[in-house]
């Protein structure tokens, strides 16, 4: 049986899973993929349960679906119900995910700092609880605060960095999907400067270009799913 021709060749800074990855290969692109961070769901239960039903902020972020992997965690060992207050994420699957809780997200963005934004106009929003991991950047927190609004961080997962070496140069496409996975990512490597970035968002390009002045591509909305299909139309469809 012959070889598959594929017509790129990509590689991914997290796994994908065996339905994207499938997708991807079928559509005509190979992929080689590795894990860049590794995430531990360590958090202190009595404070992340508190914090749920903090009386004194009148909104709930969270701008991860890990923060809500967390979340079904917690629910493993307790019984969890979320007082009314507002609630706002970023991302696609974050948003569903805290449905799956039977709350409904007031406001979603594709980005921390658009978000930010958003809630800085509910002038009812004086302070607010921010669910997050270690390596959440400080750009929602500051925007926020500068516009008098308190936040509070709590800590529901931490992100370790795992470094891999490779050989970019066989690649034509680099996939991104955290700020943390760019920086581990390059801490020992580097690209070519016609090499491609895929990215998941605004956030993530951003910190790619602190990096590099390669061209970023970012998906058509925040979520993995959407990356795959980015990364298909440039190399099979129309390259733009």
């Amino acid at each position: 049986m012959p070889e598959p021709q594929y017509k790129a060749f990509v590689y991914s800074t997290r796994s994908l899973g065996s339905e994207l990855t499938e997708k991807i290969i079928s559509a005509g692109v190979n992929l080689e993929q590795a894990d860049y961070i590794d995430i531990d769901y360590e958090f202190n239960e009595e404070s992340f349960f508190h914090r749920l039903n903090n009386p004194a902020s009148q909104a709930r972020i969270f701008t991860s679906k890990n923060a809500l992997f967390s979340l079904q965690k917690l629910a493993q060992s307790r019984s969890i119900e979320l007082n009314s207050k507002r609630n706002f994420t970023v991302g696609v699957r974050t948003t569903e995910l805290l449905e799956d809780f039977g709350i409904r997200a007031d406001a979603r963005a594709g980005n921390a700092i658009s978000l930010a934004q958003i809630i800085a106009r509910n002038k009812d929003v004086k302070s607010v609880d921010f669910f997050c991991g270690d390596q959440s950047l400080d750009d929602l927190p500051e925007y926020l605060e500068s516009k008098g609004i308190n936040v509070h961080r709590e800590i529901v997962y931490k992100t370790q960095l795992v470094q891999h070496k490779v050989d970019t140069a066989l690649f034509d496409g680099i996939i991104f999907l955290s700020p943390t996975a760019v920086f581990s990512f390059f801490k020992n490597n580097k690209l070519k400067p016609e090499t491609p970035c895929f990215c998941i968002g605004a956030t993530t390009s951003e910190a790619v270009h602190l990096r590099c002045n390669n061209r970023r591509i970012l998906a058509y909305e925040p979520s993995m799913e959407s990356v795959a299909d980015r990364v298909i139309d440039y190399f099979i469809h129309d390259k733009t």
